[in-house]
């Protein structure tokens, strides 16, 4: 956490006018925290629902989550000081907030394997495919899955055609491929056509996933989330932007961090601290096994090395002062607070 004294946040920093509370960011009174928790950074709280978020409800509950990690609680409304200013937020609450209250959606994607398309079906239209055999899930490779910050099929096709996700790996998405909507009312596979999508049956069991590392994405001001990239060095390096540096940090070495290993020479904003090292920029957690031979491969995590790791690096580095941070980089500290 921290080690300094950071001066609290007060009525100054909120609208005077605000009295509805849903999906806006509240400040809470610094005597509801417990005295470790004392901060400015746990002051902010994104409301979410809840009878306490409007002045004319019975009842007085708002639920929602804490702004720095994401973690979900709830108070009473008398318990906020107001809304929060938006025009005076830190830049990492900035950033926090666009993330936390941007759409997001798990999905995969699958792609035709050329060497299984006998039938040349690789971009060709729904109508076409099914007059000739039909979508065979046979025939497809998983080539991405994890979260992101879109809110429907043409907002993932818009993402996977101009700014892939960390850890994509195939072409940009195209007429023949298929995206799963792995959660909500929409959860479904869908064939992209030449104009939108079409829903269909897809058996994902006879897709190829047999090169799908499970994995834990860290970027920058993000919570920390699940991924199903390629065992591929392509898709590996597509997660931290560069070539990638491997920092053994579990104590039975049973995972390691991959991270660009030119990080500090590329300027990118510190992300999260691994024992004594800063690690800068986007990092992926992966299994790391051995194969038949004795030779060291990665693997998939296990669900509980995801919970373990998602808890381990839940906390940015807003929680570490520009002295603190320059101490652990070996350079000269400035002072204030890092801005992530």
């Amino acid at each position: 956490m921290m080690n300094g004294e950071y001066k609290l946040l007060d009525r100054n920093k909120c609208l005077d006018d605000e009295n509805e509370f849903a999906e806006k960011l509240l400040i809470l009174k610094p005597d509801v925290l417990k005295e470790e928790f004392r901060q400015p950074f746990f002051q902010y709280f994104y409301a979410q629902s809840g009878f306490g978020c409007y002045p004319d409800k019975l009842g007085g509950k708002v639920f929602g989550r804490f702004l720095a990690d994401g973690e979900k609680a709830q108070f009473r409304r008398s318990d906020f000081l107001g809304v929060a200013d938006t025009e005076q937020l830190p830049q990492w609450a900035q950033k926090r907030l666009e993330q936390l209250a941007a759409p997001k959606m798990r999905i995969r994607v699958f792609q035709i394997d050329d060497s299984k398309d006998a039938d040349k079906l690789k971009f060709m239209s729904h109508e076409n495919v099914m007059k000739i055999a039909g979508v065979d899930s046979n025939i497809y490779h998983q080539v991405y899955g994890g979260v992101v910050n879109c809110s429907d099929l043409e907002g993932v096709f818009t993402l996977c055609n101009t700014s892939f996700p960390a850890g994509y790996y195939g072409h940009s998405l195209s007429v023949s491929d298929v995206v799963e909507i792995c959660d909500g009312a929409d959860k479904g596979f869908y064939y992209c056509d030449p104009v939108g999508f079409q829903k269909i049956d897809f058996d994902i069991s006879k897709a190829d996933r047999s090169d799908i590392l499970n994995v834990l994405i860290v970027e920058n001001g993000k919570e920390p989330y699940e991924a199903e990239i390629r065992d591929e060095l392509k898709a590996k390096q597509s997660v931290v932007g560069g070539l990638i540096e491997p920092v053994y940090f579990a104590e039975d070495d049973n995972a390691l961090i991959y991270c660009d290993e030119e990080f500090l020479l590329k300027d990118i904003a510190p992300n999260r601290k691994v024992g004594s090292l800063v690690i800068h920029g986007t990092f992926m957690v992966v299994g790391n096994g051995e194969n038949e031979y004795g030779e060291g491969i990665e693997v998939s995590l296990t669900d509980e090395q995801i919970k373990e790791y998602s808890e381990m690096f839940r906390y940015p580095l807003i929680y570490m002062t520009q002295e603190e941070l320059a101490e652990a980089q070996a350079e000269e500290p400035d002072e204030g607070i890092s801005q992530i």
